[in-house]
């Protein structure tokens, strides 16, 4: 993996992380403010890996945060291709994105209503 470049774009408040180039590069919205740039190795054979991060609106991402993690549900990729989500699953959880996002798991069990009482 080549040298890591950090841009940031104060005027369009969006924050660059290039890991290295790719001809072959795909983009996968992790959420509403963070896109993933993504060479899935299909086309070459290869492992996939991390070509880059955009963050938009940066700062108001950092100022909503503050001292506690920014917790981005990654609810977006429920509907991409399953070797897709097995790329993107790979290198989020690997440097060197991996040294940028944490990953984690959260549960949210989702129940149902209670049925409410009704008089006879």
């Amino acid at each position: 993996m080549g040298e890591v470049k950090v841009n940031y774009d104060e005027e369009a408040d969006v924050l660059y992380i290039s890991f290295g180039r790719s001809d072959h590069v795909t983009g996968i919205e992790l959420a509403d403010n963070v896109l993933l740039r993504l060479d899935t190795g299909q086309s070459t054979g290869t492992l996939p890996r991390a070509i880059g991060l955009t963050f938009i609106s940066f700062s108001q991402m950092m100022a909503h945060s503050q001292d506690t993690p920014l917790n981005v549900p990654l609810t977006n990729l429920r509907n991409l291709p399953e070797e897709i989500w097995q790329a993107v699953l790979t290198v989020t959880t690997t440097p060197p994105v991996g040294d940028f996002l944490a990953v984690g798991l959260s549960l949210s069990p989702r129940v149902p209503p209670l049925p409410v009482p009704t008089v006879a």
